[in-house]
């Protein structure tokens, strides 16, 4: 059972994550963290704010969260994380490009783990934090 083709086929992981306001989100993650964002939503009828944002980065937007906002009211989604793998070269490039603009929070520099991995983490404005990384064995 451990090759099964239904599984095999699996092609994207697409976590939902909240976002207070889905203009800020979009502007941050557009901005300063230079994802592709799509547009702003409004799924929720009658209601004045955008409530849903997709962004992505990557070939073929292989890095894609979507964003939701919920009404007042209901109950908020609980901040959440993200791992995202880089090469080599894609990963020290950007942790300079966002250190020298300046846009964004840092939880932790950049550095080497004992377990193997190069990486650094910032967080949005709504809490959700995201860890850049790539292996220290990857030439």
């Amino acid at each position: 059972m451990a090759d099964c083709k239904a599984t095999q086929s699996a092609r994207k992981l697409i976590p939902h994550w909240p976002s207070k306001s889905i203009l800020d989100t979009m502007q941050f993650y557009r901005d300063a963290l230079h994802f592709k964002v799509g547009e702003a939503q409004y799924l929720r009828e009658g209601y004045e704010h955008p409530t849903f944002l997709s962004v992505c980065m990557g070939p073929y937007c292989a890095i894609n969260i979507y964003f939701f906002r919920r009404p007042e009211g209901e109950a908020p989604l609980a901040p959440c994380r993200a791992m995202i793998a880089m090469s080599t070269e894609g990963l020290e490039e950007y942790y300079q490009m966002l250190r020298e603009e300046g846009k964004v929070k840092f939880v932790e520099d950049i550095e080497d783990k004992p377990w193997g991995y190069r990486q650094f983490e910032i967080e949005d404005g709504d809490g959700n934090a995201i860890q850049f990384f790539r292996f220290l064995d990857d030439k």
